[in-house]
This record gives structure tokens, sequence and C-alpha cells, in this order.
């Protein structure tokens, strides 16, 4: 059982125990939704319960942490269950922190050695995303796609570049992953009204896919002008 524990992230067991613990997901929906894995309705599920119980989380915990105090389950649990909810509770802060810092941009991280450095980054992006998807109302803004799986947070200046930038909103767009795809290889950008600036590699062929595309802006944060000059002079020439 710990071996199959061990193929999986440390985000990705967090987010399995959270989505039990907290949302009382099945164990077939968590696997397929968090796991990615196939989850059938004869014998799917296993992989999620054997995570679950190599930290002895059994089905009267399922959806615990919606009704109970997480400190107080800490103080009387023990072992690989108590283990895990400290890493949880951390998970909580993060999410909490990063919420913060993308709404006002004043917070930095605290540095908590329950969970990883790799962890506190992906909490960023999903945290980001979903910030970002709900500002752009869950539609491109530069076509008419609005289906989640299709969207993408999509920074101007990447999120290995510009450690500074890596959770200001206004360093992100909503875009469809094609609009995504051709902004981020620098085919466009946008100008100082968001109009389409087309880059040097743009051929006829990409200038008729956005032709008459226009940017729908966000309920706040807007892209940054200057972040968008910055994308267009070093990505776009």
């Amino acid at each position: 059982m710990a071996r199959r524990v061990n193929k999986f992230t440390e985000e990705e067991i967090l987010k399995v125990v959270k989505a039990y613990l907290v949302d009382g997901l099945s164990h077939r929906k968590i696997q397929s939704k968090i796991l990615g894995l196939p989850a059938p309705d004869n014998g799917g599920g296993y992989v999620t319960m054997d995570i679950l119980h190599h930290f002895n989380i059994s089905g009267d915990k399922k959806g615990i942490l919606a009704i109970e105090d997480i400190n107080n389950l800490i103080e009387n649990a023990s072992g690989n269950y108590h283990d895990i909810l400290i890493k949880i509770r951390a998970y909580f802060e993060e999410e909490n922190e990063v919420e913060s810092k993308i709404k006002r941009m004043n917070i930095s991280h605290t540095n908590r050695t329950e969970i990883t450095m790799e962890t506190k980054q992906r909490i960023g992006q999903d945290k980001l995303r979903e910030y970002i998807l709900d500002i752009y109302m869950h539609k491109c803004a530069l076509c008419d796609i609005n289906k989640d799986d299709l969207l993408i947070c999509s920074h101007i200046i990447p999120w290995r570049v510009d450690e500074q930038n890596r959770l200001n909103p206004q360093n992100a767009i909503c875009l469809c992953a094609n609009h995504d795809k051709l902004f981020d290889k620098g085919y466009f950008s946008l100008g100082e009204n968001y109009e389409i600036k087309f880059g040097a590699k743009a051929d006829a062929t990409i200038v008729s896919i956005l032709e008459g595309a226009s940017f729908r802006e966000p309920l706040e944060n807007a892209p940054d002008k200057e972040l968008l000059k910055i994308h267009f002079n070093t990505y776009c020439k």
C-alpha cells in the first residue's frame, strides 16, 4: 500500500485527503476527478481507498472537516492520520494566504515546513486560476469558449520568469487553449487599449484566426499595460 502512495506527489495526496475529509467525495469521484485514473462503476476507487487507508482514514471520517475543527482533530489524532492532518492544516493556511495575496498583493509566503515549495506553488497556481476564471466570468477574453477544461490562466510574463508577479492577477488573462498558445508563443499581444497587436511571426493565417477578435475586460484587475509592453517587446518582436 505504501508503494502505491509513493507513486503520487504530495500535492495529489493532499488533494485526495482534502476531497474526502472536507468535500465528502466518493472514492470513485476522487479517483477520476483528482487522480485522473479510471474509476468504473464496478470495482472503481480502490486507488483512492488505498491512499486514504494508508493515513488511517475510513468511512467514518468522510466529510468530517466540514463539521469539525481541524485543530481539535489534530489534538486527538495519532500516527499517519495526525501527520496528514498537520499537512492539511498547512494546505488550508497556504490557500488562505494565496487568496489574500491575489486580491491584495501584500502578503508574502511564510516558511511552513509541513508542505513542500512545489506544493505551495501548485496551490498558488490553482487559486490564481480559480480567481482569474471568476473575474472573466469563465469565458475566454477573446472568444466565446466557456468550458473550464479549455480555459487557461495565461501569464503575461511567464511564471518561471518573474517570481514577483506570479500571483499578480494583473499578470494573467483568461484565454482558451488556442489563444493561450498563440499568446505564449508571441504571435500576438495586447496594446495600450487592449487591442490585438500582432507579433513578427504572425502570418496571414494567424491574422485571419484573430481577425475581428476584441478583448473582453474582466470584472476587476484588468491586465497591467506595462507588463503587456514587456510581453510584446520580449516575445513578439
